[in-house]
């Protein structure tokens, strides 16, 4: 018995046919790299999906970052950020697209993004980086630039991850390393003259009973000095306390320097003689600026006492001179000279040199110079001479002409 196929039936099975066939061409294509969609196997089967039908989950998920996302292209214009970059820059997002990421960076920074823009072109590259935000504010970042293909052409994914935190948090354990470390230098440095003062009266005491004054006499003047370098310790102590408040005051008046210098020098002469130094002066007078002699004092003090500890055994150069209204002085000492990863770092405040540390001390002294001198307008730098030794440039403005002698 043949079976009879109503018209509308045959009509639904040629669409039902087409569509198949319409889905095998679709993973034919999608097998042969034709179109890019996902696969994904299920119980129910497999499920196709576009990147048109999957791109809402992704800029969900972009969107939701803590990171910030950025899409730029080749030349570094942004094509696409999400609000977690806006946030970090403080922009609204319609303000940000179409903008150069450079802008967005600070000045002395552009040249290093330029360079990891040019390599983001082929390979993954971190890096780390400043941020500005529209409020001025300068935020650490870490950026990672990636290559990608958009339907557009190519271009860089970009995730800049905030190190403010963590750099607060890094600050904060070297801080605490950093008061640890003072106070166990501060603690032996105090301890040494207690030592000898606390000895040094117990033999006043001894000589007192047998009368022998000539060695009271030298007791007691072996005690003042050691009294005296714990006030100096101390003193150096508080400096500091009022540099980190901003409570150092100056009492700027008109001052000589070449007569600061000389001052300095006498009093450290004894000093100097004691370590085999001799104290080589070239000054030129009336050398007048408006400056606090009193902390010139301390800091030219610092300066050639660090000479005459370093360079022990060898003549030290004071040279004082005027060059484009400015006081220029030089201290040069022939000793071991300064390696050359300390010549900045011996300014900061607790620094010590691995040198330095078998000569003791705080580590405060070319702190406290760098500060004096850079409230009064001034700059000290440090060098190393090419025969051997250390060089301070210490440069102040001047009001007043010169004249050599």
């Amino acid at each position: 018995m043949k079976a009879h196929i109503s018209t509308s039936v045959r009509l639904e099975l040629e669409e039902l046919r087409q569509r198949l066939q319409e889905a095998e061409e679709t993973l034919d294509a999608i097998r042969s790299g034709e179109v890019d969609a996902l696969v994904v196997s299920g119980p129910s089967g497999e499920k196709v999906f576009t990147l048109e039908g999957a791109e809402h989950p992704y800029r969900v998920l972009v969107e939701s970052m803590n990171e910030g996302a950025i899409s730029l292209s080749l030349d570094g214009t942004i094509l696409y950020c999400n609000a977690a970059f806006a946030r970090l820059i403080e922009c609204p997002l319609d303000r940000i697209m179409g903008r150069d990421l450079s802008e967005f960076v600070p000045a002395e920074e552009r040249e290093v993004l330029e360079r990891l823009i040019r390599r983001g072109h082929h390979d993954a590259v971190r890096a780390e980086l400043s941020i500005l935000a529209t409020s001025g504010r300068s935020l650490p970042t870490q950026v990672s630039l990636n290559p990608i293909n958009l339907e557009e052409g190519p271009s860089i994914g970009v995730i800049v991850t905030d190190l403010s935190e963590r750099k607060r948090h890094e600050q904060a354990e070297a801080a605490v390393r950093m008061r640890d470390e003072f106070l166990a230098i501060a603690s032996h440095e105090l301890r040494t003259p207690l030592t000898t003062l606390v000895l040094s009266l117990a033999v006043v005491e001894h000589d007192r009973m047998k009368g022998d004054l000539e060695q009271i006499h030298r007791s007691l003047r072996r005690a003042q000095k050691q009294a005296e370098r714990m006030g100096h310790l101390v003193d150096r102590m508080l400096d500091v306390s009022q540099i980190a408040s901003g409570k150092l005051k100056l009492e700027l008046a008109p001052c000589d320097l070449s007569d600061v210098v000389k001052d300095v020098a006498e009093r450290l002469s004894e000093e100097a003689s004691n370590a085999a130094c001799e104290l080589r002066r070239k000054l030129s007078s009336g050398i007048v600026g408006q400056w606090d002699r009193f902390r010139l004092d301390e800091a030219l003090s610092n300066v050639l006492s660090n000479a005459i500890k370093y360079g022990a055994g060898h003549p030290i150069d004071i040279q004082l001179q005027a060059r484009d209204e400015k006081a220029v002085l030089v201290v040069e000492d022939r000793g071991i000279g300064i390696a050359p990863d300390d010549l900045c770092r011996i300014f900061g405040r607790f620094e010590r040199t691995i040198a330095s540390k078998n000569y003791g001390g705080l580590g405060l002294g070319l702190y406290i110079t760098r500060q004096i001198i850079e409230q009064q307008g001034g700059s000290i730098r440090a060098e190393n001479r090419s025969h051997g030794g250390a060089r301070f440039v210490i440069e102040l403005p001047v009001g007043s002409s010169t004249k050599a002698v």
